[in-house]
């Protein structure tokens, strides 16, 4: 279990020996799919879905758009072998297929499909 404010792993303690905030429910307490939103030591907040991080729909689909041709969106993503079948394809083509195929992907990204990362993670928006 992860504290509510501080982010850090205080197994299922209610208050957390590190900031003592009061962790409510512990993380076998939870229903499935859950989210869970809290603050590590430098104010900045993180979204999770389980414990992990969630990744961001808008990020990822012009990631894709912009640096489809090589990839990035679906590195990002987790889709290793989508991301290196786009660098292969931008290579044999000399680049044509890779940046249409990007742009369409980006495109599609942004729309909700696919709606997970690689993880089975769904995409926040």
């Amino acid at each position: 279990m992860f504290c509510v404010k501080c982010g850090r792993n205080i197994d299922d303690e209610k208050v957390c020996p590190y900031c003592g905030a009061e962790n409510g429910q512990s993380a076998n307490d939870m229903q499935d799919g859950q989210y869970h939103v809290f603050e590590n030591s430098y104010n900045v907040v993180y979204d999770t879905y389980d414990g992990a991080m969630q990744k961001s729909r808008v990020v990822a689909g012009l990631l894709q758009i912009f640096l489809g041709c090589i990839g990035i969106g679906r590195f990002y993503m987790g889709y290793i072998g989508i991301g290196i079948a786009q660098i292969i394809a931008s290579i044999c083509s000399f680049g044509l297929v890779g940046a249409v195929w990007g742009f369409v992907d980006g495109v599609m990204i942004l729309n909700g499909k696919p709606d997970r990362d690689a993880n089975g993670i769904p995409m926040k928006n």
